[in-house]
């Protein structure tokens, strides 16, 4: 019976959860604030620094909390009240990018502060991550979740798309204090919708903090994960996919300069099609995953990746033909994205599917933590690497 009901279901039934449309549309709203963020805030740290060792630094401050600060909130996030805890958070960034923008503004603004608040950002936002990942089975049947998170994935990168595409335009419009203003609301907002979702979640007493039992919630989570084969393949999976994609992110420039012999113009196509790759893997991710098993759709997938890479040094030769590298840089990127993206929406929907509810918070704030330290860590060894050997 479970069976006919899931063929039955696609994406017109995940327009009738409302609850978790008021969860999309919030997810939508903050996408398109951080997008615009993301371009207004590079800005800002070139013009009081003229120093690229700030974007640096607070890159690396950036990426702190996810390996840090996420496994402790993801313990501590079990047992309260996870949409509570989301209004909150949503409630302190908006004041965070506010008083950036201010400060800005104002002329007071100075790199200390874009580094305590980029850091107050990042730990807040490593709370938010597990108690969202929680508070979906309280609003959501299981046998939504492929096309619910598929949904969800897909809008959040056209939104993405659709900011970054924007972003300077509303900075040329309104500068670049103004479109920090932008992402101010974008956070009030969130946090508005989300307080208006109706869950299931119990009515839980106010749990006081005690070390001992916060100690042995946290290991407990970790015991959890090791005794689990599903969530080490998870973790495995995340750390493979957040480390293969170090070297083509840090990398593109010469990549596009040395190997494909192009110029920004090859970059903007990478772009494109890789974004493109990303929204239609998205979208028929829940027909794959009816098709194919799980370990089949990692193996195709990193395989895959890891064709990319070995393909763009192969067709070296053929690159004199310009209309040649065009295309096969389009299709090959365009591939590229898609299986990343069918890999990242396998992570999403097992996790849900395949944790305890209250383990949830827990797994995926260790998994997001594990898979985040793979950035910077990869990030140290191409930088080596890359000055003993060519691109």
């Amino acid at each position: 019976m479970s069976e006919q009901l899931e063929k039955k279901i696609g994406y017109k039934d995940v327009f009738r959860q409302k609850e978790y449309l008021k969860m999309i549309f919030a997810a939508l709203i903050n996408r398109f604030g951080d997008s615009i963020d993301a371009i207004a805030s590079t800005w800002i740290v070139y013009e009081l620094t003229n120093n690229a060792a700030w974007s640096a630094i607070i890159f690396g401050i950036n990426k702190l909390p996810s390996v840090l600060i996420t496994p402790l909130a993801g313990a501590w996030v079990e047992g309260r009240n996870k949409k509570r805890i989301m209004v909150v958070t949503d409630i302190i960034r908006a004041i965070c990018v506010a008083f950036v923008a201010t400060g800005y503004l104002a002329g007071f603004l100075q790199a200390w502060m874009l580094v305590i608040t980029t850091f107050t950002i990042s730990t807040v936002e490593a709370f938010r991550g597990p108690a969202n990942t929680a508070l979906t089975p309280k609003i959501l049947e299981k046998e939504y979740y492929e096309y619910a998170m598929s949904l969800m994935s897909t809008l959040s990168m056209i939104v993405e798309l659709i900011g970054t595409a924007l972003a300077a335009v509303i900075i040329a419009a309104i500068g670049t204090a103004g479109a920090i203003y932008v992402d101010m609301v974008t956070f009030i907002l969130s946090a508005l919708i989300i307080a208006a979702v109706h869950s299931r979640e119990d009515k839980l007493e106010k749990v006081k903090f005690q070390a001992a039992e916060y100690k042995e919630t946290l290991f407990d989570g970790m015991k959890y994960v090791r005794k689990r084969k599903i969530v080490m393949v998870l973790v495995i999976v995340c750390i493979f996919l957040n480390g293969i994609l170090v070297p083509f992110n840090s990398l593109q420039a010469p990549l596009c300069s040395e190997i494909l012999c192009g110029g920004a113009e090859v970059l903007s196509i990478i772009g494109i099609t890789l974004m493109l790759g990303m929204v239609f893997g998205s979208i028929t991710y829940p027909m794959v995953s009816g098709m194919l098993k799980g370990k089949w759709i990692v193996l195709l997938g990193g395989g895959c990746i890891g064709c990319y890479y070995l393909a763009l040094l192969a067709c070296q030769p053929l690159y004199e033909s310009r209309i040649f590298m065009y295309v096969f840089v389009a299709v090959a990127s365009f591939l590229f994205g898609y299986f990343a993206s069918l890999l990242t929406s396998y992570m999403n929907v097992q996790i849900v599917k395949s944790v305890e509810e209250q383990y949830l918070a827990r797994v995926a704030a260790i998994v997001t933590a594990f898979g985040s330290a793979a950035t910077p860590l990869v990030s140290f060894l191409v930088g080596i690497v890359v000055t003993f050997i060519s691109t």
